[in-house]
């Protein structure tokens, strides 16, 4: 029998409370929700708490053009979950951009994103990897521990008939 929603839903904040997540809610200007659901549905994000991740790790301050004005009226709210790092880089990226409320540096990434052509935006899209190098000794320390290994499997194998 599946779980009910209320079974799903404490699990959930029970998991996320044990990765230490925190719901973030920022109020952006209308259509700020519009522009990042095109964006997903261009490059296959479904949820929101990956985009806004994505987004924020790849932004570089000095590429993202100052904010118009701000207006008084109408707004809206993005809601997604993360972690201390995540948090951590948010805060980094609203200095850089000399703002004071992560809200403002949310939306003027996503606003950044959403006018650059479909190639230049899937930039902010991609996944960061890291670049692993093994020097020549550990290489060779690798290859002389797996062939003691093999050895050592052989002789087991061979006293056991």
């Amino acid at each position: 029998m599946a779980a009910e929603q209320k079974e799903r839903t404490a699990r959930l904040a029970e998991r996320r409370k044990e990765l230490g997540e925190q719901e973030l809610r920022h109020t952006v200007r209308p259509g700020t929700r519009k522009k990042l659901a095109d964006m997903m549905a261009w490059y296959g994000v479904e949820e929101v708490s990956e985009a806004v991740q994505l987004l924020v790790m790849n932004a570089k301050p000095q590429e993202i053009p100052p904010a118009p004005p701000r207006q008084p009226g109408k707004s809206e709210t993005i809601r997604h979950y993360f972690r201390q790092g995540m948090r951590d880089r948010l805060a980094e990226l609203t200095s850089g951009l000399g703002e004071t409320k992560d809200a403002r540096t949310i939306e003027r990434v996503i606003a950044h994103a959403y006018s650059l052509s479909v190639d230049q935006c899937a930039a902010y899209f991609t996944i960061p990897r890291h670049k692993l190098s093994v020097s020549e000794n550990v290489a060779r320390k690798l290859r002389q521990a797996g062939f003691a290994e093999s050895l050592q499997m052989n002789a087991e194998d061979d006293g056991e008939e």
